[in-house]
């Protein structure tokens, strides 16, 4: 089990992408949010917001007093920075706390940008993202890490960036967040991220690779990102 917390890129990334207000509004289900993202609950549903830009779905004052009222909150809208802060130390957590859970191959970890970049993804699509045999392959695939230290070849660096376009190919709908995800997941490695997700590609590997203490089975395949 590793130790990661969260980093300045990784923090950053997610908060882009959820969108902030510290007044009540409906998220692209209609459910009542605030701050970055933080789901009040999905008891209600209010107005869907489909512009990704809060204003566009906020609560009025009453609604949300409601609300606050409804559910005993203890607060209403707006809230305070402090709370919003409080809410996505809290609401990340659980993503934090899935990738350090992760067996990774003996004696890999991760480098802080790619942790950071799974904690992105695994906020947003949830810890079952994680169990998807894309995201599984990435990780099986020791040359994917910063402390295989042996030089690769060309075709095991374009294997690498073939196997990390594959991973974070999750929603068409964010396939602007994941190219951005999958990027800082490349940031500093041998490979990048050339392959922007959902790009059609063939993978032919064939036999065994053998690596002092990991052993990987590499069986012809193809793959279709879709």
């Amino acid at each position: 089990m590793a130790n990661f917390s969260l980093g300045t890129d990784g923090a950053n990334l997610i908060k882009k992408h959820e969108g902030f207000s510290l007044k009540f509004y409906g998220d692209p289900y209609g459910y009542p949010t605030v701050g970055w993202g933080h789901l009040i609950t999905k008891s209600k549903v209010y107005t869907k917001n489909t512009t990704g830009n809060p204003n566009d779905s906020l609560l009025s004052q009453a609604q949300a007093d409601a609300l606050s009222k409804s559910l005993n909150l203890g607060y209403t809208s707006p809230i305070s920075q402090s709370k919003a802060n409080t809410f996505f130390a809290d609401d990340t957590a659980s993503a934090v706390a899935a990738v350090n859970n992760l067996v990774l191959p003996s004696g890999h970890k991760f480098s802080q940008s790619q942790f950071d970049a799974l904690v992105s993804l695994t906020f947003n699509a949830g810890p079952g993202v994680l169990k998807t045999n894309d995201v599984k392959a990435m990780l099986a695939n020791a040359h994917i890490y910063p402390t295989f230290v042996d030089p690769l070849s060309q075709s095991q660096i374009d294997t690498c960036s073939k196997l990390v376009s594959k991973a974070f190919s999750y929603d068409r709908n964010l396939q602007k967040r994941r190219n951005e995800e999958a990027t800082l997941f490349c940031k500093g490695m041998k490979y990048t991220h050339k392959y922007p997700v959902y790009t059609p590609f063939s993978e032919l590997l064939i036999g065994y690779t053998y690596l002092p203490g990991y052993f990987q089975f590499y069986y012809h395949r193809t793959y279709y990102i879709t």
